[in-house]
């Protein structure tokens, strides 16, 4: 089903994708679905863009041992002061 979902994602059928990664995500822990997840909450697809959904999505996969997720987490998490 993961499979099925990241090929729509990946067409751009971001609504179809959404409700399989969330059912996935929700009933079996699925950590790629989270992954999805977070990514779709960040970039705004789909859905309201929301920080803080992605880092909650990322944070569940990485938890999962989902390195993406953590790489993700971390670049979301962490603040850049930039006296430029």
């Amino acid at each position: 089903m993961v499979g099925e979902a990241i090929s729509l994602y990946e067409n751009g059928e971001f609504e179809k994708a959404y409700k399989i990664f969330l059912r996935e995500a929700m009933k079996n822990r699925d950590s790629e679905a989270q992954l999805y997840l977070g990514m779709m909450y960040e970039a705004g697809e789909y859905v309201e863009e929301s920080r803080d959904k992605a880092i909650e999505w990322y944070r569940k996969a990485h938890r999962q041992n989902n390195l993406d997720a953590g790489f993700r987490m971390q670049s979301l998490s962490s603040t850049v002061n930039c006296r430029c």
